[in-house]
């Protein structure tokens, strides 16, 4: 199976495990946001072939991310959106310590190939896990707030355009923010703004297909519907 095609089916099955979730229940979602933040960073250094451009397997579930969060703020609510984006990168900054701290272990002889192995999958620059850090906290809030300032703006309506809307701008600021604060002055420029642009135009892209999911999360009575008030 090429890349390509397992990448569809990647997102595909994100996306219907995002509306799962949503039926579960506000804390069933709340918990699938936050998760999913974990996955990616476990599975952001991987990366592969798509198209002829070099992609993180990190780029999918990151880019998800703010599906599952626009439909907990559009169904619960501002405040639980920022709640959650707070304890996701809370939880965030305990992984990136706990495995970095799991490093310093000198490992005994039947455990060294997995020791090395973690080695290799943790131990980035530091440099590059706060970047990572900054920009989700920052533009997650972004997207939160901007959501439901175009809800404002339209009074409640053209949810494709809150979605949408909120997902590109809070996309672009991640990415440059991220980009910047990792990669600015160790490569030469035109390298940089190469990768700043394939992963941003990657992201919009997801971001434009996550549109009818939206609208389908639309159509699904949470379990919790009716202790939430809702």
């Amino acid at each position: 199976m090429s890349n390509e095609i397992l990448a569809i089916l990647f997102l595909i099955t994100y996306m219907l495990c995002a509306m799962i979730f949503y039926k579960m229940g506000r804390f069933w979602l709340q918990s699938f946001l936050i998760i999913s933040y974990v996955i990616t960073l476990c599975i952001t250094s991987k990366f592969f072939d798509f198209f002829g451009v070099t992609v993180s397997a990190g780029l999918v579930t990151y880019a998800g991310i703010f599906l599952a969060t626009d439909m907990l703020t559009e169904k619960y609510g501002k405040a639980i959106g920022f709640q959650t984006v707070r304890i996701s990168f809370a939880i965030g900054l305990v992984f990136l310590l706990m495995t970095q701290i799991n490093l310093f272990f000198e490992p005994v002889t039947f455990s060294k190939e997995i020791s090395d192995a973690m080695e290799v999958a943790y131990g980035g620059a530091i440099r590059i896990m706060m970047a990572g850090l900054a920009a989700y906290l920052l533009a997650q809030h972004f997207d939160v707030w901007f959501f439901h300032r175009i809800s404002e703006w339209t009074k409640g309506k053209h949810l494709w355009l809150r979605n949408t809307g909120s997902t590109v701008t809070s996309q672009t600021i991640d990415s440059v923010l991220f980009f910047t604060l990792a990669f600015y002055g160790t490569m030469p420029n035109n390298v940089f703004l190469e990768i700043l642009l394939v992963g941003l135009t990657l992201k919009i892209l997801i971001a434009l297909l996550d549109t009818p999911f939206i609208y389908l999360s639309k159509k699904i009575r949470p379990l919790d519907h009716k202790e939430q008030g809702l």
